[in-house]
């Protein structure tokens, strides 16, 4: 089967599960293509004001916080689609796909609801459209579509919100969250075994995590330093300039802190297993990635799209939400010095239900797909 992977170009959010689950396929000995949405509409505009506009939500949390819940609205959604079906992506989407011949077509982005399904439909093109909710446990209004072949979420929390904003329970279906192959097929290390291959001292780790963009400060690691606390702190990914410029000053500061900046790396999975503690931006990959090698998550920004994870914090016990610089490490220091909160924390893992498998997502696909294909009279092999 001939599978399409589609994705925005906004972070890292959309195209990492997107290229995870392209390699789940190609092991499975499927062939696939990975496409920019906006690619495949012919719209390098609109993609670069999506990218940019991204990075500047990033810089300005509390900007973010107010615009996008504004822009999330079903007017938008009844905007994006007549936008798509009244305009040249019609015509180029047609031409992508005569290329490509799909067997089906899934959507790493809420795009998929309302630009992607309605295009598809205007053609009457005989391919499913199957949405997958990057945010894990909410998907924006602009995503609901009942129409869509197959709309998949990662958590029980996700498809509840995604019933409230409208989107039939019939459509949708719980997935594994889709692990990158690197996480999934390398054998994950033991904590004292990580932090000796790594270098890092055995103390307790707090893992930050700025997001696929690297925007951010050094307010987290002010703090830690101000109460003289034994911790060590790592920062993994490539540091946008000026968080870069923050780091800088703060080790000319504090030359004896404890802090490790690897830059990008393409084993976070030691790095996460060497840690006790991620804390950070709410991305929906470190999030779940976290999760699966069994360390809280404490979020530092939470955005419009990953605000249920408070809910979603408070119906499993995994992680905590907090903005006050004082009170996350309040918080953390609490952690790090009673092992019975640990070890309740240890027990909550055990009891998350989500589950993590990008060839077991894979396989729903596939058989979604053959489900569809009979349905139109399409023989499948």
């Amino acid at each position: 089967m001939h599978i399409a992977f589609l994705y925005v170009d906004a972070g890292k959010g959309h195209i990492t599960p997107a290229k995870a689950l392209s390699d789940a396929a190609l092991r499975l000995d499927h062939t696939t293509v990975v496409a920019n949405v906006f690619e495949t509409l012919k719209a390098p505009i609109i993609n670069r004001m999506s990218k940019s506009n991204w990075r500047l939500m990033l810089h300005y949390p509390r900007l973010e916080a107010f615009i996008d819940p504004k822009q999330d609205s079903r007017f938008n959604a009844r905007l994006f689609r007549f936008l798509g079906t009244h305009s040249h992506a019609v015509k180029d989407f047609k031409a992508w796909y005569d290329t490509n011949t799909p067997d089906c077509i899934v959507v790493a982005h809420f795009l998929a609801g309302c630009l992607i399904q309605p295009i598809v439909a205007e053609l009457g093109l005989p391919v499913p459209v199957f949405e997958y909710a990057t945010d894990v446990v909410f998907t924006p209004r602009l995503g609901i579509n009942s129409d869509l072949d197959r709309f998949y979420i990662c958590t029980q929390l996700g498809k509840e919100l995604a019933m409230q904003f409208g989107q039939q329970e019939e459509t949708i279906s719980i997935c594994p969250f889709p692990l990158k192959t690197q996480m999934m097929h390398t054998e994950i290390p033991e904590q004292q075994q990580a932090r000796k291959k790594l270098g890092l001292q055995d103390r307790f780790t707090v893992l930050l995590n700025l997001g696929g963009e690297g925007i951010g400060t050094t307010d987290f690691l002010e703090e830690v330093q101000r109460r003289n606390l034994d911790w060590q702190i790592i920062t993994v990914g490539t540091l946008s300039s000026s968080t870069k410029l923050h780091y800088k000053h703060f080790r000319e500061k504090y030359p004896s802190f404890p802090i490790y900046t690897p830059g990008f790396v393409d084993n976070i999975q030691d790095y996460i297993s060497a840690c006790d503690v991620q804390a950070g931006k709410a991305g929906a990959n470190a999030l779940m990635e976290s999760l699966y090698l069994k360390r809280p998550f404490l979020i530092s920004n939470l955005l419009y799209t990953a605000k249920p994870t408070t809910q979603f914090f408070e119906r499993y016990k995994v992680g905590w939400v907090e903005n006050s610089i004082h009170k996350q490490v309040d918080i953390l220091k609490a952690y790090s010095e009673d092992n019975q909160v640990r070890q309740v924390m240890a027990e909550a893992f055990e009891n998350l239900p989500t589950t993590f498998d990008s060839d077991a997502f894979v396989r729903m696909i596939i058989e979604d797909t053959e489900t569809f294909l009979r349905k139109i009279g399409v023989n499948t092999p």
